[in-house]
Parts: structure tokens; C-alpha cells; sequence
């Protein structure tokens, strides 16, 4: 079992099956994957860290409770399949970051209205990703479909959603920061704006 990913949750682990399993990082293990990501506090204060890291667990729990109410289709979430309260596992999929590193633009603009129409229909159901975080949330399965891999920051809290949309979560840097490509990412803040500024 081969270790590709990790970020501030979750360790993530290549079953070689399709599949991959996440899990959930140990309280010690959280506060060193965040203090790296985090460094060199320009933007946060180490002090921070153990309210993100407390916060980490309370947002995965509060998600998975979404996910039971919601009965969102599995597909659209990699078939995520629970070993206990927090690990699971899932199919594997293609990180956004990693098509997008890859990408030509009209392929990179092709991909984000993909990303748009799958986030219409999560708002249908009355969820979003908590800052629609594009390359870091999402991948594409092996059907080149948009799946929303990071299950662990939803909100159906129409409040929430309604700040999160007014505030153009989509444009802070450090989610339309990390598309690379400056075409892509301007066609990726307007198509955003166009279709959730005002919900």
C-alpha cells in the first residue's frame, strides 16, 4: 500500500485495486502537515494550528453527517465506502491539480465547465465544497467525470453557502491562485462569478 497524497486531513493510500484509501491523520501527524503547508506564516500563525487541526475533525464529522442526509449519488464522490467514522475509501481519480499542470488551455476551459455544471447540480441538492476548491477537491474518474474527492468540507447550510458565494470563495489564491495557467485561471473566476455570485 503506496502512500501518493496527503493533505490536511487525510494521508491518502493507493490500494492498487482502483481504489485508494483515506486516512484520517493522527492529531500529531495533522499539526506537522499543516505547519509545512503553512510556513512561513505570512498568512497564519503557528499558534493557529491546533484550532485547524480540532476544526479538521469537526468539519469531516459534520460532512459525513451532510452526505447521509443529502443521499448524494456515490458516483459523483468516488464511491466512497466507510472502514469507521473517518477513514474510507474511494476510487482512485485524477487530482484537478494534476490534469491542470498538464493541460492546454481550451482542455484546462473545458474542465472547468465540467466543474461548473457538477457544482450547479451539488447546489440543486442544497451542498458545495466549503470554498469550491478546484484543484485541490476535485479530480476526474476514469470516464472523465468531475468527482469531488475531499468529502470533508461540505456545507448545506443555506447561510453558509449564501456567505461562502457572496464572498467569491473561488477567487481567494489559494484556490483560483493554484491554476497555473493566467488564461484558465481568469476564465475560471468569471465562469464562477457568472454562475454562483448571486445565489
Amino acid at each position: 500500500m503506496k502512500k501518493i497524497g496527503e493533505g490536511w486531513q487525510y494521508g491518502v493510500y493507493d490500494l492498487e485495486n482502483g481504489r485508494v484509501l483515506k486516512k484520517f491523520h493522527s492529531p500529531l501527524k495533522s499539526y506537522w502537515v499543516i505547519l509545512k503547508d503553512i510556513f512561513p506564516f505570512k498568512q497564519d500563525s503557528i499558534f493557529e494550528i491546533p484550532g485547524f487541526s480540532r476544526g479538521m475533525k469537526v468539519k469531516a464529522l459534520e460532512s459525513f453527517e451532510i452526505l447521509k442526509k443529502k443521499n448524494l449519488p456515490p458516483e459523483w464522490l468516488g464511491n466512497p465506502k466507510f472502514i469507521n467514522d473517518l477513514d474510507f475509501e474511494q476510487d482512485k481519480a485524477f487530482p484537478l491539480h494534476d490534469i491542470f499542470s498538464q493541460s492546454e488551455v481550451e482542455e484546462a476551459k473545458g474542465i472547468i465547465d465540467k466543474f461548473v455544471e457538477f457544482n450547479k447540480k451539488l447546489l440543486e441538492r442544497g451542498v458545495i465544497d466549503k470554498s469550491f476548491n478546484i484543484t485541490k477537491n476535485y479530480g476526474l474518474n476514469s470516464d472523465g467525470e468531475i468527482v469531488l474527492i475531499d468529502i470533508g468540507e461540505l456545507f448545506d447550510n443555506p447561510e453558509r453557502i449564501k456567505e461562502q458565494c457572496a464572498g467569491r470563495a473561488w477567487a481567494k489564491d489559494y484556490v483560483a491562485g493554484r491554476i497555473a495557467n493566467d488564461v484558465a485561471r481568469e476564465y475560471f473566476i468569471k465562469e464562477m462569478d457568472k454562475n454562483f455570485e448571486s445565489n
